[in-house]
């Protein structure tokens, strides 16, 4: 009996302790869905813009645009009046104009628009079409990028509520009190939203998305090339924060 007993009591004890079977291991978790490529863009124009800021850019992505089938390009704003940058000349009038192709009504469907910067933006700010424009159309879009003070329109909408952005470093501490957060980066990226530097950081930016999110750095390479510019490939890099005594707030 008691012999029995601890036959049963060994056979409890192994059962406990026992290692579990092992399973082969299943198929691998496939990688999570790509985004589709961005193809269709809109540049949002608006008066008194700063020319480098929606140009730079435009400069790229007409190359990108010239070898890559089924991409557009559209310039959008309130009216289909030319736009004025914010340049002046001899005779008081607007050096160069930017043509609309489509207005802020037309509902053009964008997988990305970008938004420049300059005096304009402070009155793009209070125009509640543009912002709510902007505010709508969000929600279909891909992407949506700004450069230099284009941001505080992104601000303004609410698309920068809780996000990481950054802006331009000499007017940064007018900036600051409507979004952009992140002082020295040349270009930030949270999520679906890119935001640039001053000016000519929209390049660098422009390069950035077309080699992460169009997935072709060579094609990012070769505009880069042809138009003959040095692009800063280092998001962190930002001399510009020492020259202009910016803090974080």
């Amino acid at each position: 009996m008691h012999s029995l007993n601890l036959i049963g009591l060994l056979t409890l004890l192994a059962t406990a302790f026992a290692t579990p079977e092992s399973h082969p291991p299943g198929p691998p978790h496939p990688p999570p869905p790509q985004r589709p490529i961005p193809l269709r863009w809109g540049i949002l124009g608006f008066p008194k813009f700063v020319g480098l800021d929606a140009y730079g850019p435009i400069e790229m992505l007409n190359i990108v645009k010239t070898l890559t089938p089924n991409m557009t390009l559209a310039i959008i704003a309130e009216t289909m009046d030319p736009i004025p940058t914010h340049v002046l000349g001899d005779l008081g009038g607007p050096i160069t104009l930017m043509k609309p192709t489509h207005t802020i009504y037309d509902k053009t469907p964008l997988d990305v628009l970008l938004i420049p910067g300059g005096p304009g933006s402070r009155i793009a700010y209070n125009n509640t079409n543009l912002i709510n424009y902007v505010k709508n159309v969000y929600p279909s879009l891909q992407y949506i990028l700004s450069t230099c003070t284009g941001a505080q329109i992104l601000a303004k909408a609410g698309i920068l509520d809780g996000k990481r952005a950054t802006t331009a470093k000499f007017s940064w501490n007018e900036m600051v009190k409507s979004g952009p957060k992140v002082p020295c980066a040349r270009w930030v990226k949270d999520g679906n939203i890119w935001t640039s530097s001053g000016v000519s950081a929209g390049i660098d930016l422009t390069y950035a998305f077309v080699a992460e999110a169009m997935r072709n750095e060579t094609l990012a390479e070769r505009a880069a090339n042809i138009i003959e510019i040095e692009i800063h490939k280092d998001s962190s890099w930002d001399p510009f924060c020492a020259i202009w005594n910016v803090t974080s707030t």
